[in-house]
């Protein structure tokens, strides 16, 4: 595919707002200047390089989205929070799944850093849904893992993505397998918890394999989404395609950087985003994705990917605020 971006001024997605009627396609006239965005989203690309650039926004009012490599699969990242998290708050909110449930932690439930839950164990090995719920929404990937559990395991959150005719998002391994296939690493042990107890374990891997495993986690379709896929997520989470009490600080968090550092004055975010650590100078996977709301009263579903990116981290963050900052200036 081109990556070249494209304009999609009349897109047939499914919007369903809680009261008064949505315009019909085509009555409102677009907002977007396209021609400049794509200028200034290749030129970002190109400074990005070899790092991949995915972007996809959409004007959650007049139905506008807008794409770069908006159809190419990325690697979820820590993104792949968002997808396990609406689906434990469709399991809650249907009452399957009650906030006070008490989840044990085994030591076969553990997974690499970050995790409070696995620094804690030991000690401590039961947690509420609630509890685990916030602390998956800050990334840590045990209780990911258990919230996964809970609901059916990776199948079952595929499962509920099908059911609500969500594509290309898909959730196909625990955080724990994806973690140790990406860095050669043999299934993760009790022992390897802990920020320096994982470095240590990564590190006897030789380079060559690790480096051969991250290629292969790069053209892995597991666990990935496209841009296009994440944005409708969105925009069905939104709109109470998903949950009937939709609340996007609790499926994206307030992380802080990234998209934040490109709103124009008066704007409001709400926003997941982070990137995977680097290994043998390359970092796997950056995300920011966010809801947006502008002065004006506007709302914005923003979708960036970076993949595979040998730049530091201030230059990662710097990259998707500049590619913040071209949408919302053409905007």
């Amino acid at each position: 595919m081109s990556r070249r971006a494209f304009l999609t001024a009349l897109v047939a997605l499914p919007l369903i707002h809680a009261c008064g009627e949505k315009p019909m396609l085509g009555q409102e006239e677009p907002t977007m200047k396209p021609k400049r965005l794509n200028k200034r989203i290749e030129a970002i690309a190109i400074r990005a390089q070899p790092a991949v650039l995915g972007v996809a926004v959409e004007d959650l009012g007049t139905r506008q989205l807008w794409t770069f490599n908006g159809d190419r699969p990325f690697a979820l990242g820590g993104a792949a929070r968002i997808p396990i998290l609406a689906s434990v708050m469709a399991e809650t909110e249907a009452g399957s799944l009650p906030e006070s449930e008490i989840l044990t932690v085994r030591d076969v439930d553990l997974s690499p850093p970050p995790s409070a839950v696995a620094d804690a164990w030991p000690a401590r090995r039961t947690w509420s849904v609630a509890e685990l719920e916030g602390l998956a929404r800050n990334g840590d990937t045990t209780a990911l893992d258990l919230l996964t559990r809970r609901v059916g395991g990776p199948g079952g959150v595929n499962g509920w993505l099908l059911v609500k005719r969500l594509e290309n998002v898909s959730v196909d391994r625990y955080r724990r397998q994806i973690a140790t296939d990406a860095r050669g690493v043999a299934s993760f042990r009790a022992d390897w918890k802990g920020e320096a107890a994982w470095r240590r374990a990564v590190n006897a891997v030789p380079a060559e394999q690790r480096a051969q495993a991250g290629r292969a986690r790069a053209s892995d379709p597991r666990d990935t989404a496209t841009p296009v896929g994440m944005a409708r997520l969105l925009e069905a989470f939104i709109n109470r395609e998903l949950v009937q009490k939709p609340d996007p600080a609790r499926l994206l968090g307030r992380d802080p950087g990234y998209l934040a550092n490109a709103l124009p004055k008066d704007a409001k975010i709400i926003q997941s985003a982070g990137a995977a650590p680097a290994d043998l100078g390359v970092s796997p996977t950056s995300h920011a994705i966010a809801f947006v709301e502008l002065k004006d009263g506007r709302r914005i579903a923003f979708v960036v990917f970076l993949t595979a990116s040998t730049a530091d981290a201030a230059t990662r963050e710097r990259l998707v605020a500049d590619v913040g900052r071209a949408v919302l200036e053409e905007f």
